[in-house]
Parts: C-alpha cells; sequence; structure tokens
C-alpha cells in the first residue's frame, strides 16, 4: 500500500522508516512529546515536512514546527467521577498514585510507608508490574495495583494526583481536569520531565515536589495539605483543565490527511 505520509513520534527506532519515507518523496512528520526534544527528533526535525510539537516551547528545538499539543483518550475527557467511584468500588476522598507506565521506585516505596496506616481518605497507588511483589499495606483504604487498563477510570475518581512528569501523563491529568502533585524524574534525558512539569506549574495549574526531598513524612504531608485545602484543589484543577489539548489527535490527523499525494513505488 502506498503511504500517503509517514508520522515518527521519537526515539531511535522511528529514524529509519522516516529518513526512508523522506527518501522516497514521501510526506514526513514528526511528533514531539517533550518539552525538550530528544537528539534523535531535533536532528529528523530539519528534514522533515513538519514536526508537530506537546509543548510550546518546544517548538523553538525543532525545525519546521508548530504547536499542536498531546492526542489524549477520549474516554478521559468523557469519564464520569459518580461513575467512576461507583464501578470501582472506592469511596471518596480519593488520592491516586502513579509513577507513568514502568512505575516510580521512590515513589512506590515512599507511598506504601506513607499511607499504610489508617487514612481517612482512599489511597490507589499504580506500583507498576516490576515494583508490585515489593509493596504492602495494612491499610484497607489503600489500594496498591499493578497495572490498571482504564486509567481514565481511576483519574476520574481522584480529587489528587501524585505522578512523575512524562508528557503523557501530565496531559491524562488534564484532560481529566484533577489537581496534581508532580515528581519529575530527575535523570530524564536533558532534564526534561523538569521542564515538563514547570508548564504546568509556572501557569499554577500544578504543585511540583523535587524528588529528593521525597519520603513517607513529606508525601503524606503534601498529599494531606492539598486534601485539606478545598480551595487550592479547585483552582488546580480547574487551570490544569484549560490546559488540556482536547483536539491534538484531530489536529495530527488532519495534517498528516492533509499532505500532497506522491507518486511512489517500493
Amino acid at each position: 500500500m502506498k503511504p500517503r505520509a509517514v508520522l515518527g513520534v521519537g526515539g531511535y527506532a522511528s529514524a529509519p522508516a522516516v529518513a526512508a519515507a523522506r527518501a522516497l518523496g514521501v510526506p514526513t512528520f514528526l511528533h514531539e512529546q517533550n518539552s525538550v526534544p530528544g537528539r534523535v527528533n531535533r536532528l529528523a526535525s530539519r528534514f522533515t515536512t513538519q514536526t508537530l510539537s506537546t509543548f510550546p516551547d518546544a517548538t523553538r528545538w525543532l525545525g519546521n514546527a508548530v504547536w499542536v499539543g498531546m492526542p489524549t483518550r477520549t474516554e478521559i475527557f468523557e469519564a464520569s467521577r459518580e461513575e467512576a467511584l461507583r464501578d470501582l468500588g472506592l469511596r471518596p476522598p480519593v488520592v491516586l498514585i502513579f509513577g507513568g507506565s514502568g512505575g516510580a521506585l521512590k515513589i512506590n516505596l515512599a507511598a506504601a510507608v506513607a499511607f499504610g496506616s489508617a487514612t481517612p481518605y482512599t489511597v490507589v497507588q499504580v506500583s507498576g508490574r516490576r515494583d508490585f511483589s515489593r509493596l504492602s499495606t495494612e491499610n484497607p483504604r489503600h489500594h496498591i495495583i499493578e497495572f490498571v487498563e482504564d486509567i481514565w477510570r481511576y483519574l476520574a475518581a481522584a480529587d489528587v494526583v501524585v505522578s512523575r512528569a512524562g508528557a503523557g501523563s501530565l496531559f491524562d491529568i488534564a484532560a481529566a481536569g484533577k489537581a496534581a502533585i508532580l515528581i519529575p524524574y530527575p535523570y530524564a534525558t536533558g532534564d526534561h520531565q523538569l521542564e515538563n512539569a514547570r508548564y504546568f506549574t509556572r501557569r499554577g495549574a500544578a504543585e511540583s515536589m523535587p524528588d529528593s526531598v521525597v519520603g513517607a513524612r513529606t508525601l503524606r504531608d503534601r498529599v494531606e495539605a492539598l486534601l485539606n485545602d478545598v480551595g487550592r484543589r479547585e483552582d488546580l484543577a480547574r487551570r490544569m483543565g484549560a490546559l488540556a489539548t482536547p483536539d491534538a489527535a484531530g489536529e495530527v490527523a488532519r495534517r498528516l490527511l492533509g499532505a500532497p499525494e506522491k507518486e511512489w513505488s517500493p
């Protein structure tokens, strides 16, 4: 089948496909997720038809760049809090803790201790498969879960979210419109998680917490301070929701489908 366009989403694996498409005259596009682009996308962006960025500031690092936002699952925008609480069997208020698709060991260990004893609120900790067997709790309102497919339900149910600052996680939280405490991974390439988080904190849409100070006591204190400040929590949630990009997937699709068709044969 003749491709109308090729989209790369970063990383070394996408480079050969994008390079081959360009050599064959097929329009090529990149989507850069992070606020500080990786080396592959910085280089490749000079040769693509267009580079699409999640964060507005990332365009300064890239060639042929335009800001479109982060494509996000429609289920997150549409999920009902009342239905999520009912379907998941959770009693509010709810704190959701997750470290991204692979988990986050430091956050997992701190949270297991911080919320392992009785709490007047529900804690859902999505640990990731790697760390799950290392964690335990004696608190019946502290649920440690290895992995969830339907993260949108847990986001909908949450009052406060604690998360790393990967782009996908951040824009999922924004789509759900939730107050968040962000803990950027300090060893991310180019410190991009710190810059990702700053996009939200500088706009008053989230709180941040350095990884270096994360511990059981500090984590519980920060979570409880936010739970107890309803006005602050509602303001963060409103500002977070305003930064969501609900039409990003459509905009990416429109730009790809709008590329002129080329004569091409394998």
